[in-house]
């Protein structure tokens, strides 16, 4: 997906809930340049930031069930990359589920190409 330079976007990651699960832990994390940072963590203790870049800037809906997506605010350049959303849920059984996708995210500047900037008047 892009995202326009100072704008927000929304990196959809979204499950049906199902019954007898509960969601244990998110994760997103981004990697870029070869390496790959934790951004943001859910856990039972609420959301932690963990990369102080994006601190004021992340966040995740807290009252739509199924729904995790990341939406980073005031975009910047060096957001780019591949973002991977991790959700892990605990079943009746005590056992982990694990599910992960992965959203390419370009940052691009907002410019205007000069033929759309100016019209010939009407004759």
């Amino acid at each position: 997906i892009n995202g326009t330079w100072m704008g927000s976007t929304a990196i959809p990651c979204t499950y049906m809930p199902a019954e007898g699960f509960t969601q244990q832990t998110l994760s997103w994390s981004v990697e870029r340049d070869y390496s790959t940072s934790t951004v943001l963590r859910r856990d039972d203790s609420g959301d932690h930031i963990l990369l102080s870049r994006f601190r004021g800037r992340v966040s995740v809906p807290k009252h739509s069930p199924g729904n995790v997506s990341l939406l980073i605010e005031n975009l910047e350049i060096p957001d780019s990359g591949h973002y991977t959303c991790q959700v892990i849920w605990r079943s009746k059984s005590n056992s982990l589920i694990t599910k992960e996708v992965t959203t390419t995210v370009k940052v691009v500047k907002d410019t205007t190409p000069p033929s759309a900037a100016w019209q010939l008047p009407e004759s």
